[in-house]
């Protein structure tokens, strides 16, 4: 049964969408160590009304996993985004939809779409209250505090007023990117203002400061996104509230479970060049990493992973 986000179980552990890399693989292998949400990359729901079946194999997930996936959509047509999330919720039926208005990519804001919605916010709010018209599961929407300042309070309110599910924040403008640290009071007190569930994210790196950031505060949970590369641990490690000694046998061991998934999932060519991103954040801590590395980047097929970590288990 899938997660209502109006009577979740706080506090929720959230994998954020990354663009490239939550598909069904690495997400899969998120959702089993514990994380309690997980989200696909952003899709386009131009190329989702318009190109169905190869845009929506990028959010498949597993049986087991679909009760918890958030598809998440971005572009800038309500008409478009309605259509694509229906199309999305009939042919996969995940937990529920969201809109991206966070992306900074400068692909993405250059057409209008991600953040770039933030720069209008009576335009952003006429977006979301018509897909909301027309789209009868759970929505909700992913922020930034603003384009170029914390200015999104009024917008909030207004997202909660239309019948947005929930929200989650990156607690940087957009104009920021990801220098600098996250503005977690500006994360809570946008909890502070609204009653629907609030996900806080930026810059959560260990499972204590996944907690630290809930203490005294409003939010229905954190979301993890960059700390969780290399190390989906992480989310064991927040379950179970303590540190986890990783072998390298272990970590052998979960790289051939998401590479078989890759090769089940893309086929053997396009698995091995994907897995090589993940590789080299699974060895970027080990001793004689950089060697281990440069033969990471080099995989072309199932035999070469075999070779490599061969080459990982006898370091």
């Amino acid at each position: 049964m899938s997660f209502k986000w109006d009577s979740i179980k706080k506090p929720v552990f959230v994998l954020a969408p990354m663009a490239n890399i939550t598909t069904l693989p690495f997400r899969s292998i998120c959702s089993e160590m514990g994380a309690d949400i997980v989200y696909t990359p952003m899709l386009s729901s131009n190329a989702i009304v318009y190109n169905k079946e190869k845009t929506l194999k990028i959010a498949m997930s597993l049986p087991q996993e679909e009760s918890k996936t958030i598809v998440q959509l971005f572009g800038y047509d309500s008409d478009l985004l309605a259509k694509a999330a229906n199309i999305v919720q009939g042919g996969l039926k995940p937990a529920g939809i969201d809109i991206n208005m966070g992306c900074p990519a400068p692909k993405i804001t250059g057409n209008e779409c991600g953040s770039a919605l933030l720069k209008d916010v009576n335009k952003a709010v006429e977006l979301i209250k018509l897909i909301r018209s027309k789209f009868d599961g759970q929505l909700s929407v992913k922020l930034r505090l603003g384009w170029s300042e914390f200015d999104i309070i009024e917008l909030v309110k207004n997202l909660e007023t239309i019948g947005i599910n929930s929200i989650s924040v990156h607690g940087r403008t957009a104009k920021q990117g990801y220098r600098g640290n996250a503005n977690w009071e500006a994360i809570n007190i946008i909890a502070d203002k609204v009653k629907i569930p609030v996900i806080g994210n930026g810059d959560i790196k260990t499972w204590q400061e996944a907690y630290q950031r809930l203490d005294h505060s409003h939010l229905a949970g954190v979301m993890i996104g960059r700390a969780a590369l290399g190390n989906p641990w992480i989310f064991q490690e927040i379950k179970e509230k303590k540190s986890l000694v990783i072998s390298r046998n272990e970590i052998a061991d979960l790289i051939m479970l998401q590479s078989k998934r890759y090769i089940d999932f893309v086929g053997e060519k396009i698995a091995m060049r994907e897995m090589r991103k993940h590789l080299g954040w699974y060895i970027k801590n080990f001793d004689g990493a950089s060697e281990i590395r440069k033969k990471a980047m080099q995989i072309t097929s199932y035999n070469d992973l075999l070779d490599l970590l061969s080459m990982l288990k006898s370091n």
